[in-house]
């Protein structure tokens, strides 16, 4: 008997594959609207995958992950390659009520310039 399961992998929610950058202010950059509630299955986290990368090498880029009006984020990513790379963070959201929320990606530079092109927001059972 397998336990394989389709969704333990993940299903795509949002998508974004347009370049943005910013320098040493933190700025909202993209977000997407999702579900708790996706297709009659909740899901109990999200696999952020973001690329992100920088001009300056001696200064990290940073991506941050908000829910909402949230004032702490719920994960960052760090890069200090002047080439594209991917990173990824698993954030729980148990703690969600059921509805529509925001996942937001904050971008800023500790000197320079940070760069983000794809986001991709997985639901994850």
């Amino acid at each position: 008997m397998s336990l394989w399961h389709p969704m333990r992998l993940g299903q795509i929610l949002a998508y974004d594959d347009t370049l943005k950058s910013a320098e040493t202010t933190e700025e909202e950059k993209k977000y997407a609207r999702i579900s708790t509630k996706g297709a009659g299955i909740g899901f109990s986290a999200l696999r952020i995958v973001v690329s992100l990368w920088t001009d300056d090498p001696s200064h990290m880029a940073y991506a941050r992950i908000y829910i909402d009006d949230e004032t702490t984020p719920r994960a960052e990513l760090t890069s200090t390659s002047t080439t594209e790379e991917t990173k990824e963070a698993i954030i729980n959201i148990l703690d969600l009520t059921p509805g529509i929320h925001y996942v937001r990606l904050k971008l800023y530079s500790a000197g320079g310039t940070a760069y983000n092109e794809l986001f991709e927001i997985w639901g994850v059972v």
